[in-house]
């Protein structure tokens, strides 16, 4: 098992937001985590990287619990996150936002093959290299904080609603660069309020309300419209 999630509750100073949360991504998966607004499937993410307050539970990477492990040390480990807003350096270039991708990285050489294996997959980010990263579109931002956290070369990508604020096409050229990151090895948790793109790309997923698990399961289940509605009206 890659990432084991068991029993977790996590919240914000005294606000619990998740109320014993259970779940399980294995190698090669694309999981989705599905839900209403304030189902607390943003909180889940950031309770994976460390920044929510954990009171119960355990969060195990390849079977070691990630507790004690500082934020940073989890690229080490070969989890990245690409959060919600991408969150770009505005007034950094392109390049200058991938290498802050890569800032852990000490052997240039490593830094620069990671560079050039984002730019291939990216040929957009290539075309803008020099450019600053506040003129981009949306999508080429979009794209920008995924390659920033492939930098890394990570086992897990996390991302949280990678479609936000994009067109219908870009959306699916978002999404189809995922499915080829995915294609590649690279094991996917997504976080999407777009039910109907999660669905079509993602192999199993979850579904949250209040902060706990409604329901589980492979993409045909999850795909029946009683459940879902059920799940987002409880």
């Amino acid at each position: 098992m890659l990432l084991e999630i068991k029993n977790l509750k996590a919240g914000y100073g005294d606000l619990e937001v998740l109320k014993g949360v259970s779940l399980e991504v294995k190698g090669g998966e694309v999981v989705a985590l599905l839900g209403p607004n304030g189902a607390g499937k943003s909180t889940l993410l950031k309770s994976i990287v460390g920044l929510t307050k954990k009171t119960d539970g355990e969060i195990l990477w390849k079977g070691r619990d990630l507790g004690r492990l500082p934020t940073h040390a989890l690229l080490e480990e070969g989890i990245g996150f690409v959060p919600q807003g991408r969150l770009v350096f505005p007034s950094l270039t392109v390049r200058e936002n991938l290498e802050m991708g890569g800032y852990l990285l000490d052997h240039k050489e490593t830094l620069e093959k990671n560079l050039e294996s984002v730019l291939m997959r990216f040929s957009v980010l290539k075309n803008k290299i020099k450019s600053r990263a506040g003129l981009l579109s949306g999508g080429e931002q979009q794209m920008l904080a995924i390659g920033r956290s492939l930098m890394m070369s990570p086992e897990l990508l996390i991302l949280d609603e990678p479609s936000l604020g994009l067109a219908p096409k870009i959306m699916t050229e978002v999404f189809e660069k995922l499915k080829e990151l995915n294609q590649g090895g690279t094991t996917l948790l997504i976080v999407e309020q777009n039910v109907r793109f999660a669905l079509r790309y993602a192999s199993r997923g979850y579904i949250l309300g209040n902060g706990e698990v409604r329901f589980s399961g492979r993409v045909e289940e999850l795909s029946d419209p009683r459940k879902m509605h059920e799940a987002f009206l409880m």
